[in-house]
């Protein structure tokens, strides 16, 4: 992320030449290309943590409803 601040930073300045600027927006490609690969991986492991305890919560509810019947 410091990487793609700074970048930013080069593009925002008026001292760049054109070949640096290429080379700094493909790199800049990159590592979006790498965050977003990272956040899907992150999302999905979430989704996983998530569902899970959704299940777990269904278990306890089931438990209960079938403690009650025995009342």
């Amino acid at each position: 992320m410091a990487e793609l601040e700074e970048i930013l930073r080069d593009l925002e300045g008026d001292d760049l030449d054109v070949d640096m600027l290429a080379s700094r927006v493909e790199r800049a490609s990159s590592l979006i290309s790498l965050c977003r690969q990272r956040i899907g991986a992150a999302r999905v492991q979430v989704e996983r943590v998530v569902a899970n305890l959704d299940s777990e919560d269904e278990a306890l509810v089931d438990a209960g409803a079938d403690g009650d019947e025995g009342s």
